[in-house]
């Protein structure tokens, strides 16, 4: 039987017409500017000039306001004869070179406008529209993190986060910061840490939802975050291997993470 050649072979216009779509697909999707789009700002508060870098997430900004970036943090600079902690020095130099060109940025504050020690918490942005946060976590400089109630861009940040694992960008080159086993926890470890256990027990108490590694290490959820957590999700971390991340502190002879959002921590294979 014979075949019309016509239906088998489309006509140059319309083939041209398929080649720009799939060629303007793989830029979509391959793109960090489609990543930032997503992350942009629901609206700007203000405008102010950058006035001085202190590290990859908080910075001075003329006026005297200090800011704290929402939704990500970067490694340490040296401070307090500690050392730089790796990829610190660079998460900072990343974040001077945005303002080379042009300091003036938007401001868009949190829900939450201070933290506990008076820094304004906001998400910042370019004169391009992109934010100053996804930028470093497409550049594998920071990791996103997820404090109530400043969630804006969440997701965002999140999906930035885990693209720049997938392309190994900045320090997930090397698998990301350190990701600390309970059973190796030493008097001196504090701060943002990446802990990784076995859970042995969930546990109830008047204020808290304690996810028990040990007698001497713990995640803990207070009863006010719990609604973000799905129905039965913490219940079922029992006997489970997980990865939280969050800042570890040691009271009284014990450890523990202050988990706020289902976001901070994960089941990971045995």
């Amino acid at each position: 039987m014979a075949v019309d050649s016509q239906k088998r072979v489309p006509d140059s216009g319309t083939l041209f017409s398929f080649m720009v779509m799939v060629f303007a697909l793989i830029l979509v999707v391959s793109s960090p500017l489609s990543v930032a789009g997503e992350c942009g700002a629901k609206k700007i508060d203000a405008y102010f000039n950058v006035k001085y870098v202190h590290d990859g997430d908080t910075l001075y900004l003329v006026g005297g306001q200090k800011v704290r970036l929402i939704g990500i943090n970067t490694p340490e600079v040296a401070r307090d004869k500690k050392p730089a902690e790796p990829y610190g020095d660079e998460a900072r130099d990343a974040l001077r070179k945005l303002f080379k060109a042009d300091s003036r940025v938007g401001v868009q504050y949190g829900r939450e406008r201070k933290d506990r020690y008076g820094r304004t918490l906001a998400h910042l942005y370019l004169a391009d529209g992109s934010s100053v946060q996804q930028r470093l976590l497409d550049k594998g400089l920071a990791m996103a993190i997820a404090i109530p109630p400043n969630l804006y861009s969440v997701d965002c940040y999140q999906k930035s986060e885990r693209l720049a694992r997938i392309k190994r960008q900045g320090f997930w080159r090397n698998g990301g910061p350190k990701v600390l086993d309970v059973t190796d926890l030493r008097r001196g470890d504090q701060g943002f840490t990446r802990l990784k256990g076995r859970v042995e027990k969930v546990k109830w108490s008047k204020k808290w939802i304690w996810v028990s590694f040990s007698d001497k290490v713990s995640l803990r959820i207070s009863h006010d975050d719990a609604h973000y957590f799905e129905k039965g999700l913490l219940a079922s971390l029992a006997q489970k291997k997980v990865v939280a991340h969050g800042w570890l502190t040691r009271r009284k002879g014990r450890w523990s993470i202050h988990v706020r959002h289902p976001a901070s921590l994960k089941v990971a294979g045995d």
